[in-house]
């Protein structure tokens, strides 16, 4: 394994997804969709908590009044650590018994975006969503086949979207103060042979850093969409990544080691842990849920 990057989390997860680091407890937040839970790490020790979960979950984010907000297949739901309890928000696929919530993440106003998928992968199902604090749901597109990593730029002027199952990431513009996007285009196509995009996270300087299922790797992609770098992962599905720690400098990857084979994992014991590379960037922070 190279100098700069360790197994931080031996989590095993099946399949791990959606890491946020939450700046008031110093922790990584994540779950394994899979096998249902959410997960808080100190990825310093490596010691982590792993706490069930009664349904498919796609994300979870930490919420500004306590616990945290998480995409499930049943919708939106909050989460309270002292009363164990999840509380529905909106469900605002409810007529899609088939669908289920993929990642998500919060704007800088606190405001939680997410997209579906049909649990069949099913082309053309899936959708984006925007969940106010308020409890408000809008719907911002359609006809996605698997929704995946997002986030925005510096400058909140751009918004940045995976639809793996089309091996494309889009950037939108993004209006801050209301909410919305607009003007989609292509960021980024990968060819077949460079693995599938999953989720991703934008540093300080406006890179956006992808994690490629099946392709061994993390790249880093200037504005233009360009390849900056190809950080080299000794897994081969790592699901997605964000920036953590008390200067917001390493880059922590969760992986899965769902339908690997006993010598495929042989080959790749580490798979389904939480890695930390050193990045030589800073991230942006992650903002809590405001509602």
């Amino acid at each position: 394994m190279r100098d700069d990057l360790r197994c931080a989390v031996p989590s095993s997860c099946f399949l791990g997804e959606g890491p946020v680091w939450s700046a008031a407890d110093k922790r990584l937040l994540f779950v394994d969709i899979l096998a249902p839970s959410v997960i808080l790490a100190d990825p310093e020790s490596g010691q982590f908590v792993s706490k069930p979960m009664p349904e498919l979950i796609g994300a979870a984010v930490p919420r500004a009044r306590g616990g945290f907000l998480a995409a499930t297949q049943n919708g939106f739901k909050t989460f309270d650590w002292s009363s164990d309890t999840l509380t529905p928000i909106a469900h605002p696929e409810a007529g899609k018994p088939g669908n289920r919530f993929n990642d998500g993440k919060c704007d800088r106003r606190g405001r939680f975006w997410a997209g579906t998928l049909a649990i069949t992968t099913a082309p053309g199902e899936g959708a984006l969503y925007r969940l106010d604090p308020d409890g408000s749901v809008a719907t911002m597109g359609k006809g996605f086949h698997i929704s995946n990593g997002l986030g925005w730029s510096p400058d909140d002027r751009r918004f940045y979207f995976t639809d793996s199952g089309a091996r494309r990431i889009y950037v939108y513009d993004f209006d801050l103060d209301g909410g919305e996007i607009a003007n989609r285009r292509v960021f980024v196509q990968l060819p077949e042979n460079a693995g599938i995009p999953d989720g991703l996270t934008v540093d300080a300087e406006g890179f956006v850093w992808s994690a490629h299922w099946d392709g061994w790797c993390v790249t880093r992609y200037d504005p233009d969409g360009t390849v900056d770098r190809v950080v080299t992962l000794p897994v081969p599905r790592p699901t997605s990544c964000c920036f953590g720690g008390p200067d917001l400098s390493t880059l922590y990857i969760t992986t899965a080691r769902i339908r690997m084979s006993q010598r495929q994992l042989a080959e790749a014991p580490l798979s389904g842990g939480v890695f930390a590379l050193r990045a030589g960037v800073r991230g942006q922070a992650d903002t809590p849920f405001a509602g």
